[in-house]
């Protein structure tokens, strides 16, 4: 690969990467851009997320085979199996695609668009890079905080009655024997008997803080990508915007040919930097396809049991509707950091079709008009995240799915009823 370490001074104005240098991703970046090879602390997670979240998601679907099961004991079963299987799959998508990901960090450095920025828009694009750094700073503090209080609820105050798990259908409510649990999992094991209560007790203590972990860590990962890119394309399209003759030529004695000529030198240095971007944003969207349809399928379907329990559960366990509430609070966080990255960068780089417009183009020659088209062509369309390969991820995303969650909770609710 041949990329260099990034340093700190080498980030974005104001951008916080600490929570990835805790967790020890920032270490496995820089080790993968200098030597290509994985490097212990990324081979240990892996294996650690292995064996904490196979256990955690597999009995589950056996668990159908063994105990009696209804639509409300079938929903809530699988509960707690998704999240674990989410932060697999992040992990997974990490590991495999880390070499482009490690590519793809590129765009956290400042100096990113090279050949464009001149001196005197220093100030300009450090505003620029200073206001989306604090606006990704505080969505990902926002995520920290719910993540885990989330993870706080589950450990501290177990809920989940064994008894129900084992022998009981219908309401869970309704089921005021047996031991508590952290989660809503079925093992086969005598889960209501020593020490294997215990055991199971403490297990799903070190899963919920594990997958709370690292469902953040990798959220920050991710997300923070799709900001600078977002950050991009606004500080290009600012300087696209700024091709003006008379103030690129106010102190210069110069001939209609030598400022066209500048002119399009200016033009061919930001055509570079475009197409750079626009290179980094295809490997980005091919990246994140298979981590977006897995966020938003999974999301979708945590949304639908915790609203479906949370309708349920109305003369309930108030503890566990809080839980409950909780996990809907960090699904809808999470898809909603995706969705809205996803549209600032559609806007973003559509926006510079708008940029080009208000260039000096009219005022400039022809071979400076024909690169202008050419560009304002390209972006005419704007860069979105999909999901299944073609499904754009924006802002209306969002509404659809809120809306299809409380469709489809509400109807087995009431099939339920």
């Amino acid at each position: 690969m041949g990329y260099q370490v990034i340093e700190d001074s080498d980030i974005i104005d104001g951008l916080s990467v600490r929570y990835l240098k805790i967790f020890g991703i920032w270490k496995v970046i820089n080790d993968y851009r200098t030597s290509e090879k994985r490097n212990y602390i990324l081979k240990f997670q892996l294996i650690i997320t292995l064996v904490l979240a196979i256990p955690s998601i597999i009995p589950q679907y056996f668990s159908f085979l063994v105990i009696q099961v209804d639509i409300q004991k079938a929903t809530i079963l699988n509960f707690h199996s998704l999240p674990s299987l989410q932060v697999l799959c992040k992990l997974l998508v990490f590991w495999f695609r880390i070499d482009s990901l490690c590519k793809l960090y590129n765009l956290m450095t400042k100096d990113f668009l090279d050949k464009t920025i001149p001196d005197c828009e220093i100030e300009s694009v450090k505003h620029i890079y200073t206001k989306m750094s604090k606006r990704t700073n505080i969505i990902v503090l926002t995520a920290c905080i719910v993540i885990n209080c989330g993870v706080f609820l589950l450990v501290l105050f177990p809920s989940i009655s064994v008894d129900y798990i084992l022998y009981h259908t219908g309401n869970m409510y309704e089921v005021t024997t047996g031991r508590k649990k952290i989660s809503t999992g079925w093992y086969p094991l005598p889960m209501d008997k020593s020490p294997w209560y215990e055991i199971i007790l403490v297990y799903e203590g070190l899963v919920v803080l594990w997958a709370g972990s690292f469902i953040f860590v990798f959220m920050c990962l991710y997300y923070q990508l799709l900001m600078c890119l977002h950050a991009q394309f606004i500080v290009l399209g600012s300087h696209v915007s700024t091709l003006k003759i008379e103030s690129l030529f106010e102190e210069l004695e110069a001939t209609d040919r030598i400022k066209n000529v500048e002119m399009y030198k200016k033009l061919y240095r930001i055509l570079q930097d475009h197409q750079k971007l626009i290179s980094f944003a295809d490997e980005l969207r091919t990246v994140y396809n298979p981590l977006v349809t897995m966020i938003l399928g999974m999301g979708i379907s945590v949304l639908i049991i915790a609203v479906f329990q949370f309708l349920l559960g109305k003369t309930g366990d108030p503890m566990f509707i809080l839980r409950s509430f909780m996990f809907l609070l960090y699904q809808c966080i999470e898809v909603s950091m995706f969705c809205y990255s996803s549209s600032f960068i559609e806007t973003a780089s559509s926006d510079l079709h708008f940029a080009i417009y208000s260039s000096d183009w009219y005022k400039a020659g022809t071979k400076f008009r024909k690169a202008a088209q050419m560009m304002m062509i390209r972006a005419r369309k704007g860069v979105t995240l999909t999901a299944i390969r073609m499904y754009p991820i924006n802002l209306e995303t969002i509404m659809a799915i809120l809306q299809f969650t409380y469709t489809v909770a509400t109807l087995i609710s009431r099939f339920t009823e």
